[in-house]
């Protein structure tokens, strides 16, 4: 469970807040980052992934090689991967798109990594990648190609950092990712890092979701004190100029001016590139009208049938209604079932400013002040066999709040201030050592206070759209890490891993609807409340035969909305005389019966089976 510093790891005319959306991709499917670079402390069992490579990379060399000169201490490694994934029904994406095409991704990735070495207290690290994904039909049929068929080409510099070692204290300044959770796949205490969920649509490449921060990360070693041992503190310093040249190119405008300013502090990439970037994992968005919750453009009559596609009735969904509702020269007089009396209606066109009927306009990411910096301190200690962190960030939200200028065309996003306190915990659980011997079991658990969630708010009385709450996100789980199993395998091991989340919303309202909170599980459904307690289990189950080349793995998550199961059942096959190369195969299965639930039931229609490639290399 330790810190890590490490590489790898539009919005619809409707707006819920995509947030919720991505927040959905976060709390399922959030899986820790892969090959690590210059790890700090252990993090715990990596061998769960959904897809994305990364995990069977070389060894990163830390000592210099025995040749002389200034590049002894040079090491350069990395790999090329091939992932290519298929839809199993096409035409089960009929919501989504008019393409039938079975392709759902195809993506050439090269990552180099240089580990330079200059003495034995400065490490030098940087990551580089090369991406290319080919023209995607389903983007082409939507019309949005234009936007999104190169949205994912990149040539860029991902990590680039320097570690000094002076006394007690590891100082890291640069470009870098840090991960403070033990989740392995809800992002609980895993709030230092946002995300570009581009990567993570889709369910592939998981591993590279994190945006690295630039930061100043120092780490100093403490003595022991009493039964306290292995001490240390650790903190982070982050200003607000994050620039990201890549992924930044919205058809939205979202980031104009801001891509090379500050456009990398925040989350990405949500909810969709037909209604944002990725095209291609759309989501399901509400078909009919529901009075008192939906509106509909004037001179529409037909209610039912999805929204921006053809034969739209025309539905504007929260918190956009509000115009629709207030707005007499938007026909509100002739909306059915208006929740606003007409006394409070009035004409906005005087106050339209431009953009048409509705005006999003440039979102409003906190600027690169000094007071706007991000600053966190975490303190790490054993107590006996138990592991045991306490933290506190003061940060802004990942995801942006919308806000209605009340009477006019003017909408924003906004990001608000927050500040998280959590505290993690793991250790081996006292067990019979006739028993322990079989089956090791590790109790982990963390739990993480936020103050002040946003959420949206469908109450059309509320002119802003926007409705706070505190939120607890709390995780116990269970581990058995390399059993000794040889019912099952002799020339392998048995893991396991078993987590439940609980996202507690403290303040639930019924008016309220999953949109702001950046981590957990954000709870609801469209047209849907947020729901009190928002709980999901992950089980995941993996083994191997023949010392690691055949090695097949069960991951699964659950959440009792809908029934909602989200599958991954995986083989990796290794060739017997390298590990150089494997081949991944995967099947990711969307069942469920609420195709408007956050637990994953958004995605439902979009299973699809995945084939990856990857060669690791190691150049000197």
């Amino acid at each position: 469970m330790g810190t890590s510093v490490s590489g790898s790891g539009m919005f619809r005319g409707g707006g819920r807040a995509g947030a919720a959306l991505v927040l959905a991709l976060g709390l399922v499917l959030g899986v820790g980052a892969g090959a690590s670079a210059g790890d700090v402390t252990a993090q715990p069992s990596g061998g769960l992934s959904v897809t994305g490579a990364s995990l069977n990379t070389l060894p990163q060399s830390s000592a210099a090689t025995q040749e002389n000169g200034w590049l002894s201490g040079l090491h350069v490694s990395g790999y090329l991967s091939q992932t290519f994934g298929m839809w199993q029904n096409p035409s089960a994406l009929r919501q989504l798109t008019t393409s039938r095409n079975n392709l759902a991704t195809s993506r050439t990735l090269l990552q180099v990594d240089e580990n330079y070495r200059l003495n034995e207290d400065n490490t030098f690290f940087m990551r580089e990648w090369f991406v290319y994904e080919p023209p995607y039909a389903f983007n082409s049929a939507n019309g949005i190609g234009m936007y999104t068929n190169e949205f994912y080409n990149q040539y860029t510099v991902r990590d680039a950092w320097w570690e000094n070692k002076t006394g007690p204290l590891t100082t890291y300044i640069g470009n870098q990712i840090v991960v403070w959770g033990q989740s392995l796949a809800f992002r609980v205490g895993d709030i230092v890092n946002p995300q570009d969920t581009t990567w993570a649509f889709g369910f592939a490449n998981l591993e590279q979701a994190r945006i690295p921060q630039w930061m100043v990360h120092p780490i100093l070693n403490l003595p022991e004190w009493g039964p306290f041992s292995s001490n240390f503190v650790e903190g982070v310093l982050i200003p607000r100029l994050q620039p990201m040249w890549n992924s930044c190119d919205y058809a939205d405008h979202r980031y104009d001016g801001e891509c090379n300013v500050n456009a990398g502090s925040v989350n990405n990439g949500f909810p969709s590139a037909m209604h944002g970037p990725s095209a291609r994992f759309d989501v399901h968005y509400p078909n009919r009208f529901i009075a008192g919750r939906t509106a509909l453009l004037p001179g529409s009559t037909n209610t039912f049938g999805p929204f921006g596609q053809p034969g739209s009735p025309g539905l504007i969904d929260e918190p956009f209604n509000r115009e629709f509702y207030y707005c007499s020269d938007l026909g509100s007089g002739g909306q059915p079932f208006n929740p606003v009396p007409k006394g409070m209606q009035r004409p906005c066109l005087p106050n339209f400013g431009p953009g048409g009927a509705v005006n999003v306009g440039q979102w409003k990411i906190p600027a690169t002040t000094v007071a706007n910096w991000e600053e966190g301190i975490r303190l790490h200690t054993l107590l006996g066999g138990a592991e045991l962190t306490g933290f506190y960030f003061n940060t802004w939200n990942y995801y942006p709040s919308i806000y209605w200028q009340a009477y006019s065309n003017q909408w924003r996003f906004k990001y608000a201030p927050q500040q998280y306190v959590g505290v993690t915990g793991d250790m081996p659980l006292p067990m019979p050592s006739s028993l322990s011997e079989y089956l090791p079991f590790v109790g982990r658990a963390e739990v993480v206070y936020a103050n002040h969630q946003p959420f949206l708010d469908m109450n059309p009385f509320d002119l802003s759209g926007v409705r706070y709450s505190d939120t607890v996100d709390s995780m116990v789980a269970l581990d058995i890490d390399q059993a000794y199993a040889p019912w099952l395998t002799s020339t392998g091991n048995l893991s396991a891993n078993l987590e439940v989340q609980d996202y507690i919303t403290l303040d639930s309202n019924q008016s309220m609807i999953g949109g702001g909170a950046p981590f957990g599980g954000v709870g609801g459904a469209i047209h849907e409340n947020v729901n009190k307690n928002e709980v999901n289990a992950l089980l995941n189950l993996g083994t191997s035969w023949l010392w690691e080349d055949i090695s097949p793995t069960w991951t699964m998550i659950y959440n009792p909305k809908g029934k909602t199961f989200l599958l991954f059942p995986s083989m990796v096959l290794n060739p017997p005389w390298t590990k150089k190369y494997f081949l991944k195969l995967q099947a990711i299965e969307v069942l469920g019966g609420d195709m408007h639930s956050f637990g994953g039931g958004l995605f439902k229609g979009e299973s699809m089976l995945t084939a990856q490639f990857q060669y690791n290399f190691n150049l000197m």
